[in-house]
């Protein structure tokens, strides 16, 4: 097995690893420097539209913040009244999105006429589709690096906006919870971080259709090194 096929067998594993919701995390252990630097460069270094500042990102690491982020995120559940907190944010690492306003107004049409005050609902649409789109990429990024580097994770978006605005002395709108860290060696993944007689139910990934249009011309080499990896 060659180098390339090992590589090909690790991404795709850490790919359907980042897929999973950690729930509790092995917090007597830390985050090597190198590595959270790492995360920070997938981060502020992925795509967006014309390169332009759509969100910021803050890395928590502080315990008595991470608590009281987390008393703010009971909403998972059907009945309000049994509903449960959402220990993904429990982790290690705590990495909070919020948007931000842009101030780069010549980078495009959008920006120009918000730049002018002359957008109306519709280029006001297209700037906050285009800031969605850019979180969910930096998200992305995030979530599968630190897959990688061999950490879980668990995304949160069911959070009193305010109350956690409040707490990171934020004026910008938080907008996504990510929990990066240890995955606990003797539980269940799913097991709630403080609450173990709780555990998270899991559902079966919905299939995604991914269609192929045409058909790129293979050589024998190339074909050779992708063969450990196919999608079907």
């Amino acid at each position: 097995m060659n180098q390339s096929e090992i590589n090909q067998k690790s991404i795709r594993k850490a790919i359907l690893k980042s897929q999973h919701c950690q729930r509790n995390f092995d917090l007597s252990q830390e985050i090597p420097r190198q590595d959270i630097e790492l995360m920070k460069t997938a981060v502020a270094q992925c795509p967006s539209k014309q390169n332009l500042a759509y969100y910021k990102a803050y890395f928590v690491f502080d315990r008595e913040i991470i608590e009281k982020i987390h008393t703010h995120t009971k909403g998972f559940g059907i009945d309000p009244k049994n509903y449960q907190t959402n220990s993904q944010v429990l982790a290690n690492l705590l990495v909070v999105f919020t948007d931000k306003p842009i101030t780069n107004f010549d980078r495009n049409e959008q920006a120009i006429a918000l730049g002018k005050g002359s957008a109306d609902e519709d280029i006001l649409s297209i700037l906050k589709k285009d800031m969605n789109q850019a979180l969910g990429i930096a998200a992305g990024y995030l979530n599968l690096t630190a897959s990688l580097l061999g950490y879980s994770t668990g995304c949160c978006a069911c959070f009193d906006e305010v109350q956690v605005k409040s707490i990171l002395g934020e004026e910008n709108t938080p907008l996504l919870l990510m929990g990066i860290g240890f995955r606990h060696p003797l539980r269940n993944r799913r097991q709630h971080h403080k609450d173990k007689k709780f555990i998270f139910p899991t559902f079966q990934k919905e299939q995604i259709e991914v269609h192929t249009i045409g058909q790129q011309e293979i050589s024998s080499e190339s074909e050779k090194h992708s063969s450990a990896f196919r999608v079907v």
